[in-house]
């Protein structure tokens, strides 16, 4: 199958070479020249400008943008400019498209904002003209593609069965359970996720200072606590905040999110605040 990747950077990339190796046909597009002028000069289909881009065969577009959190709210704005292109370019598409977000957008978003911006920039009706998932991605940034390849499981949000047909045939040839929901629902499966990651984070972070002050060996005691298979090792050696481009950014989004919502997350709170005292600490340390 035909898929046009937009936004390459790791996600993008994992998402993009990853199909190339299933033997699906793949063209990566990013506002960022030197990105794609990278995935060119080592042989991947690139195009700069998507009105250049012939329709024909072209049967998903993956969405790939970040979105970033900035004073506590999600950012949209990149992820904006990739729907208005994809808009746009769906006016002269003629065969069934989908649309597949695979940015973290919280619960609601392609519903309420993704969707009715397609519609206006096209000029066409989901579920009529083309189709919309949502497929969160589940990538950790040093071993992308190969978390891409080897999936824990594959989560569709479909907006219609005819679009979630459509994406569940293309991940065909993954060994993955494949779980089909509702396009609100695959958006807090990714949130609730990362929440948890971090929670459990903050959570060794505290046990980690609290043998620390007890004069005990955090890490024994943690390979030992995580040979229960219900806690496993992930997360359990404490001594670090959590960091990277997902956790910190997600955590504080979801936690805006539900407040805007009304909703106490005094357990969140904490998390975050672990986990701010243990950056705090550590600058302080190597300083």
């Amino acid at each position: 199958m035909k898929i046009l990747i937009i936004g390459s950077g790791v996600v993008g990339q994992a998402t993009g070479i990853g199909f190339l190796q299933k033997k699906h046909e793949v063209i990566f597009h990013d506002i960022d020249k030197k990105a794609l002028q990278d995935l060119g000069s080592r042989g991947y289909k690139v195009i700069n400008d998507l009105s250049n881009l012939g329709s024909k065969d072209l049967m998903f577009s993956m969405v790939c943008v970040p979105t970033p959190t900035i004073n506590g709210k999600m950012d949209l704005r990149n992820l904006e400019m990739a729907i208005r292109d994809i808009g746009e370019f769906l006016q002269k598409i003629e065969q069934y498209h989908v649309v597949v977000v695979r940015s973290t957008v919280l619960p609601s978003t392609t519903r309420t904002q993704i969707m009715p911006l397609l519609e206006k920039c096209s000029g066409k009706k989901v579920g009529k003209h083309f189709g919309v998932c949502m497929s969160p991605e589940f990538l950790r940034q040093a071993t992308a593609l190969e978390d891409f390849l080897h999936p824990w499981r594959i989560v569709i949000g479909e907006y219609d069965k005819r679009s979630g047909d459509m994406l569940e045939s293309l991940y065909a040839k993954f060994n993955a359970l494949i779980f089909r929901t509702d396009l609100d629902t695959a958006e807090m499966i990714k949130y609730v996720a990362n929440a948890f990651l971090a929670t459990k984070i903050s959570f060794f972070n505290e046990i980690y200072l609290i043998c620390e002050k007890l004069g005990l060996d955090a890490r024994f005691i943690a390979k030992v606590v995580a040979l229960d298979p219900r806690i496993g090792y992930y997360g359990m050696f404490g001594g670090r905040p959590f960091e990277g481009s997902c956790l910190p950014k997600d955590l504080e989004a979801f936690i805006s999110f539900m407040k805007d919502e009304r909703m106490e997350v005094r357990l969140l709170d904490a998390v975050q605040a672990v986990n701010r005292m243990m950056r705090r600490r550590n600058m302080k340390h190597n300083s």
